[in-house]
């Protein structure tokens, strides 16, 4: 990918990204995704990641932990964008722009599907 390619699309800061993304995660505060308990301590961040450890069941976890970006080395960023515009590119098309493979590409858009547009659970 050239660089002329990348500058016609707008890649959100992955440090605002992350912060959008803890937003949505932890809207009602931090809470440990093994007991649902809030009784939490922040271990400090490690890489773009926040750690956590509950009190409650001994459990460590971070911001990742139990979503569908949990194996995800993709800059959150990058993953927003990708998934924003998943629906009206291609991902072929998607693919050029990023950088990333068709293959990565696809695989977000069913485990996207997947997990989040066709789970009832989420619409509860």
């Amino acid at each position: 990918m050239n660089e002329s390619e990348n500058t016609e699309i707008k890649i959100p800061d992955d440090k605002v990204a992350m912060t959008f993304f803890r937003s949505l995660r932890w809207v009602n505060g931090v809470y440990c995704p093994q007991c649902k308990s809030y009784n939490i301590v922040n271990r400090g961040q490690q890489g773009r990641v926040r750690r956590y450890s509950c009190k409650d069941c001994k459990s460590n976890f971070n911001d990742f932990t139990g979503t569908i970006f949990h194996k995800s080395r993709i800059p959150m960023g990058m993953m927003l964008y990708i998934l924003f515009n998943i629906n009206d590119k291609t991902i072929t098309q998607l693919s050029e722009e990023t950088g990333y493979s068709r293959q990565c590409i696809s695989r977000l858009k069913h485990l996207f599907e997947k997990k989040l547009l066709n789970n009832e659970e989420f619409y509860d």
